[in-house]
């Protein structure tokens, strides 16, 4: 069930840092108030950056699946 309308900012996720705690890649699944979303984030500490991949609205119920993947070769995260 969905949780009772309000301002509330509630967001189950996993993510992974790198070594610097600097750079942080997570797929999300915030609850805003009216609707559930998902995306990707990537948010860097310092100088304070945020990416977010295009959002998706899902229902209270759906099987999410999310995971983030290194690319050895490129030295890159895939989101």
């Amino acid at each position: 069930a969905n949780p009772t309308p309000s301002q509330a900012f509630f967001s189950p996720w996993f993510g992974i840092e790198t070594t610097d705690n600097l750079n942080l890649i997570q797929p999300v699944n915030p609850w805003l108030g009216n609707e559930w979303q998902i995306y990707n984030e990537y948010f860097q500490w310092q100088p304070t950056h945020n990416e977010n991949s295009r959002a998706h609205t899902v229902q209270a119920g759906d099987v999410l699946f999310g995971s983030v993947t290194y690319d050895s070769v490129n030295k890159a995260y895939n989101k």
